[in-house]
């Protein structure tokens, strides 16, 4: 799946949507093509049109506040799909810093990507006792942080819109 980054208006950045959805916008008049991928159009029966890699509204959408939302995938997205006991990137699951039956609650700062044989060895441990060490610390991040940390390895072009 291709992503394009959704500029606001004011050249904000907004989402990450597909290209079909991004087509659409620019074809219905509600957005402007920003960067393309020249080399690459989409080819129809009709015409050939540019392949938008980043794409502006032409319209101002005001969002009070972004965050990105806890889950299975965006947990692994944040950790680099990798375990960060040992690096490991196959077998994948989910491990808690501080396990439920310790009082460990499903946050951001207590969730981190595990394969299954850190996740055994560490069982309902804490680090010290399983004499295991994370990477880093989890942390919950920004929208912006998220999309640039995750999505800037083949969108190179976005980077002036993402600070």
């Amino acid at each position: 799946m291709e992503n394009i980054l959704v500029l606001n208006n004011d050249y904000t950045p907004l989402n990450i949507t597909d290209l079909k959805k991004a087509f659409n916008l620019v074809y219905k008049g509600k957005a402007e093509v920003v960067t393309s991928n020249k080399s690459n159009p989409i080819i129809t029966d009709l015409k050939n049109y540019v392949r938008p890699t980043i794409i502006r509204l032409l319209y101002y959408i005001s969002i009070p506040f972004r965050k990105v939302t806890l889950n299975r995938e965006n947990i692994f997205k944040r950790d680099n799909y990798e375990c960060l006991y040992c690096g490991s990137k196959k077998n994948l699951t989910i491990d808690h810093v501080i396990p439920k039956s310790k009082g460990g609650k499903n946050t951001w700062k207590n969730l981190v990507t595990c394969c299954k044989s850190c996740n055994i060895q560490k069982d309902s441990k804490t680090l010290k006792q399983a004499g295991m060490e994370l990477k880093y610390n989890p942390y919950r991040p920004t929208y912006i942080q998220f999309i640039k940390e995750i999505s800037l390895k083949d969108n190179n072009d976005w980077i002036p819109y993402l600070g």
